[in-house]
């Protein structure tokens, strides 16, 4: 059964949120915006929560909206799933019989099925205690009637949830009792004759190891002498040492997993570094869902990349694909979004205070307009997905400047979420800003006032939705930014740059004010991003910052501390 829906109200850190879910989502966010929120909600509602009785969420699992917030008074927690089918008849009879017969099943007017699980948690007054509640809805959001204490165990008879969490402890997960493991050490899966024949091999393996060891003797000779202090049954036979377990429940109990190292030798799992570890534990989990799970699995996989060389990052989504199920993944990687579906991405975000959830696949791109973004962006700089702000300029000078003036004016971007994102160069300026608000992500845009400039211009008011257009767009009074750079106290920088011939292309005097324009225009492409690192020394050295830098980085970090 697939997920369609999720609802969360009151739910730690999440006052609302309504997300839709596709047969694989993945979360990208800031922290704290609700990702991990989001899969342990899913957890409590498939899993934790099992009677009506007792609860299984604690008082921080309440939203507490201030500091001395109390959880006996803040809000009921709601937890509401919706399982639809896409097309009518995809349950199949018999479960959708197995549905019917719980009365939980309801079918809407093009003839699909769907159940609908409300799951929830509040402080009851009169017995001063945390209570939890579960009711099945209809179409319209009503509980249903009627309904038996048995029905929550019906669904969860038929959807199979399981959660992997970011901290992987390989020695855990690989113990005896390590949950995805255990299954494949049952003995049960051998025939009684068979178990026989390997515990008989055992018990000569032991004998032979035992005879060849004198000293074991000595030991068992003076354990012996316990049945002078204690009386114990078996005669001479109670003591006995075992070298290899003579029982193959015993045997299976302690088999360990090695991995080759770098020098050919076999070392358990728990002994190799984090990132070894995780990876082997995330196939591990795929080896588990491919071999004992019954059905189509709901799987909950936190940050996948999680300990992974960045070179192993994007090969893991291939491993990823194969596992089983519909697939709910949280993560922080760009290296991850290179590789995912573009359908597959959920920004989840905070405008005004409130938790939203965008999709990429509902940002209108026209078919070359998705593939450039693709290409330029999402494979080759994923990252820019996961900022509060963008800085939208032109070129490479922009790009290389902008920050570094942010560095020198003790800004940090990086702190705050702010990336630049160059258009003109493979991708246009309306694209950007689609995906930009589509997505949830604030922009300023610094932009040139030549004769592209102007089309810019008209872009940005398209897309500001209501913004003022004094705090989004900033305007060289200059054609380009090198000549904004000559006008406000580098014009020396760039003449130093010019050799011979393009410095007969400036014919006016320092004095003149088309002196710095004219300079700019002399200097040769290939010295742009050169003349923009001198500038960049410069204003480390002391040199002013232009004011229209100035106010674009204020603009653009108030917006970032806004998100």
């Amino acid at each position: 059964m697939r997920l369609h829906r999720i609802q969360i109200d009151n739910f730690r850190g999440i006052t609302s949120l309504d997300l839709t879910l596709g047969d694989t989502t993945v979360l990208i966010g800031e922290n704290n915006t609700g990702k991990t929120a989001v899969l342990d909600a899913m957890r409590f509602a498939l899993r934790e929560v099992k009677l009506r009785r007792g609860c299984a969420f604690d008082a921080y699992d309440f939203h507490l909206s201030t500091p001395t917030a109390d959880p006996a008074s803040a809000p009921p927690i709601s937890i509401r799933l919706t399982f639809q089918e896409n097309v009518a008849g995809e349950w199949g009879d018999q479960q959708l019989a197995r549905l019917n017969r719980a009365k939980i099943a309801q079918i809407d007017a093009g003839g699909c099925a769907s159940v609908t699980l409300k799951v929830g948690a509040r402080f009851d007054a009169l017995t001063q205690e945390f209570i939890q509640e579960w009711e099945f809805q209809n179409l319209a959001g009503q509980a249903l009637t009627g309904i038996s204490d048995s029905a929550l165990g019906v669904l969860h008879g038929e959807v199979s949830y399981y959660y992997l969490a970011a901290l992987r402890d390989a020695a855990r997960h690989f113990d005896a009792k390590g949950i995805f493991w255990r299954p494949f050490l049952k003995e049960s899966q051998l025939t009684p004759q068979k178990r026989t024949e390997i515990e008989t091999k055992l018990n000569e393996v032991n004998q032979l190891i035992i005879s060849s060891h004198a000293s074991f003797a000595q030991v068992v000779s003076k354990l012996k002498e316990v049945k002078d202090v204690v009386s114990m049954t078996g005669g001479d036979d109670i003591v006995s040492v075992e070298a290899v377990p003579g029982r193959l429940f015993d045997m299976l109990s302690k088999a360990q997993v090695n991995l080759n190292t770098g020098t050919g030798a076999k070392v358990p799992i728990g002994r190799h570094g984090e990132g070894t570890q995780s990876l082997a534990v995330l196939t591990l989990f795929n080896a588990f869902l491919q071999a004992w799970n019954k059905g189509s699995p709901i799987v909950a996989l936190e940050e996948p990349e999680a300990h992974l060389h960045p070179s192993a990052v994007r090969a893991i989504w291939h491993l990823i694909e194969r596992i089983p199920g519909q697939k709910i993944i949280s993560t922080h990687s760009g290296d991850i979004l290179s590789e995912v579906p573009p359908e597959s991405i959920t920004r989840l975000h905070k405008p005004g205070g409130s938790l939203k959830a965008s999709r990429l696949v509902d940002v209108k791109l026209d078919p070359d307009d998705t593939r450039k973004f693709n290409f330029h962006i999402r494979r080759d700089r994923g990252e820019l997905l996961f900022a509060r702000c963008w800085i939208l300029g032109e070129g490479e000078t922009e790009a290389t400047l902008i920050p570094e003036c942010a560095r020198t004016l003790k800004k940090d971007f990086e702190q705050v979420g702010i990336r630049f994102v160059t258009y003109q160069t493979g991708i246009s300026l309306e694209p950007c800003l689609r995906v930009a608000n589509g997505m949830g992500i604030h922009w300023i845009v610094l932009a040139d006032n030549d004769g592209q400039g102007a089309n810019d211009h008209a872009v940005v008011r398209k897309y500001l939705n209501g913004r003022p257009e004094r705090e989004a767009l900033f305007v060289m009074p200059e054609e380009n930014i090198e000549q904004h750079l000559c006008s406000n106290g580098f014009v020396d920088v760039y003449n130093s740059l010019l050799s011979d011939q393009p410095r007969r292309l400036v014919t006016v005097l320092p004095s003149d004010r088309d002196y710095p324009l004219q300079v700019a225009k002399a200097l040769p492409k290939k010295l742009k991003t050169h003349a923009a690192q001198q500038v960049i020394g410069a204003m480390q050295a002391g040199r002013p910052i232009p004011d229209l830098f100035k106010n674009a980085i204020d603009a653009a970090i108030k917006l970032a501390k806004a998100s």
